[in-house]
């Protein structure tokens, strides 16, 4: 009887918590098609088309791990689209909204995981959302593009010691308590501030989680759940301050939405050290980047 309670009290909390992320994904929304009106583009059909690849592609990757805002940044480039980075950051957070709330509704479905591990994550990262929103857009460009290229060679070297074997990344618990879940939580707040300077933390949660030896299927409910909240919380400044290019966020939100759903018929066949490598190599190419773009603005 004590066990069908727990099951019972775990499902209406995993409702409620469902249910609070779809009404934040709803607000955002609304927000975005009224702003939307005075941010319009006219873009060329190659350009609808490149962009609409770059959102199907990045978010194949964001839900098998690989994260998506590395993706977009690289592809951006070789696409020539979304030329100003600031709104380049906007549309990268607007479209993770939705894209975030299809995974974590996904991924809370078929995963089990600790609930109080869950929700410590979640606040923690919405609060970091919320106050670097009130920094990033008032930051100047060279400075975020130096947060950019810091945090991505952190996370390539991270990345490339536990490829090579040097250090080991694994585990099998469904969550922390303690002096883990302090730290963890602690963590989880300076991933939060991230998105807002355009990093992307799927790969940095990853990467900590393994360390601290968490099974590698949690970080996918955490890593989302967390998004579909910290997202909206990031996107919201953006949009009043009418930093996003409205058409390229509605192609990045349709067709990455599409590539979520082809992800999730594949990840059970995806074989995550090959996936790593690719990760590691989309993250050297935009150190490169990123290092060429610093150097120019000094």
């Amino acid at each position: 009887m004590l066990h069908m309670q727990n099951n019972l009290d775990l499902g209406y909390t995993l409702f409620f918590i469902k249910s609070l992320a779809v009404l934040l994904t709803v607000i955002i929304l609304i927000m975005f098609f009224l702003y939307g009106r005075v941010t319009r583009e006219f873009l060329p059909i190659k350009v609808k088309l490149k962009t609409a690849f770059t959102g199907l592609i990045a978010n194949i990757g964001d839900t098998v791990g690989i994260g998506s805002f590395a993706i977009i940044i690289a592809m951006r480039r070789i696409f020539k689209i979304m030329p100003d980075d600031a709104k380049l950051i906007g549309c990268m957070n607007l479209q993770a909204v939705v894209v975030s709330l299809v995974q974590a509704l996904i991924f809370l479905y078929y995963v089990r995981i600790d609930l109080p591990t869950l929700i410590v994550s979640t606040v923690m990262i919405v609060l970091g959302g919320m106050f670097s929103s009130f920094i990033v857009v008032n930051i100047k460009q060279s400075i975020i593009s130096k947060v950019m290229l810091w945090i991505f060679i952190i996370t390539g070297v991270i990345l490339f010691i536990s490829q090579v074997g040097i250090l080991k990344m694994h585990g099998t618990a469904l969550g922390f308590s303690g002096s883990k879940l302090i730290i963890f939580s602690l963590f989880m707040f300076i991933a939060g501030l991230l998105p807002a300077f355009g990093v992307g933390y799927y790969s940095l949660i990853q990467v900590v989680m393994f360390i601290m030896g968490a099974s590698p299927l949690i970080a996918f409910p955490i890593m989302a759940t967390a998004s579909a909240f910290q997202t909206p919380t990031t996107s919201f400044l953006f949009i009043i301050k009418k930093k996003f290019y409205f058409e390229s966020s509605l192609l990045l939100i349709i067709f990455g939405t599409i590539g979520v759903f082809i992800a999730a018929l594949l990840i059970t066949s995806v074989n995550p050290y090959h996936l790593k490598w690719i990760l590691f190599a989309v993250i050297v190419y935009n150190i490169l980047i990123l290092a060429n773009s610093c150097v120019r603005k000094t």
